[in-house]
């Protein structure tokens, strides 16, 4: 079982002083600094805006020296919270990452929906398509309502190749559980939110709604769902987007070292 592991982004003020030094020094790589820790990271900045084209070649110069480092594309919110998009979006959208292609820097394309988008026939319909117009990029996708766990779904994501991304967030109403599905025999995705129960649902911010630690023993439970995963995918991303004054930083060196010990013990 190969875990490799992620941060949902690397440019947070409130990690100065936490994940970064207290005084950044001149000429300091933010980016440098989590991929020199970690596998791979998730770009959020593509998720408000599509990038220029000499932002992602930029990314590429500032890891050039680490050649496992990979990149997960969010996808532009155009495309999963507003819905409403052109062909001529879609072909920016891809253009602007492919210098990260060209130089194999690009693990996927990580499409995240909101908890409003529910599957309806119509919701179905318009994923298919959005899919469709990404291929053939590695593409991974998350939903956040539990009516997407369904056998058409997965099936469906199976024959495309699709990842489906299992997640851990505060389960409130209907949203979804942490699962174990696996779509893709090569990957199998993981992203933990966190559990502010307190703060998910309500208009404090993004800071607010991400502000969670996890516990040695709530790790310990996510574990044995990334276990069974591996059973099934040759590869396991974990990604943690608790970030929050870094917590995400130190819930996934902790999490390596309970993987760690799992595998050591059989």
């Amino acid at each position: 079982m190969i875990v490799q592991y992620g941060t949902a982004g690397w440019s947070y003020k409130d990690w100065v002083g936490t994940v970064y030094p207290d005084k950044i020094p001149s000429g300091f790589n933010h980016l440098h600094f989590i991929a020199e820790k970690f596998d791979f990271v998730e770009v959020n900045t593509t998720f408000y805006r599509t990038p220029d084209i000499k932002l992602t070649e930029g990314w590429i110069r500032k890891t050039s020296d680490l050649e496992y480092f990979r990149f997960w594309i969010k996808l532009n919110r155009i495309f999963t919270h507003t819905r409403v998009y052109s062909k001529s979006d879609v072909e920016a959208f891809i253009h602007s990452i492919s210098p990260l292609s060209s130089e194999k820097k690009l693990g996927g394309v990580l499409i995240q929906f909101p908890y409003s988008f529910k599957l309806t026939g119509s919701n179905l319909k318009y994923l298919i398509e959005l899919t469709d117009n990404f291929a053939p990029l590695i593409i991974a996708v998350e939903f956040r309502h539990k009516n997407w766990v369904n056998d058409e779904v997965v099936h469906l994501f199976r024959e495309k190749g699709i990842i489906w991304v299992n997640i851990d967030q505060p389960v409130i109403s209907q949203s979804l559980p942490i699962t174990s599905i696996i779509t893709n025999t090569e990957y199998s995705y993981f992203r933990l939110h966190g559990r502010n129960y307190k703060s998910w649902f309500s208009n404090e911010g993004r800071d607010a709604r991400y502000n969670y630690s996890y516990s040695e023993k709530e790790l310990i439970d996510i574990s044995l769902n990334i276990k069974n995963a591996g059973l099934k995918a040759k590869k396991i991303l974990v990604s943690g987007n608790n970030h929050y004054k870094g917590a995400a930083v130190n819930n996934l060196i902790l999490l390596k070292k309970i993987l760690k010990s799992i595998k050591e013990s059989g």
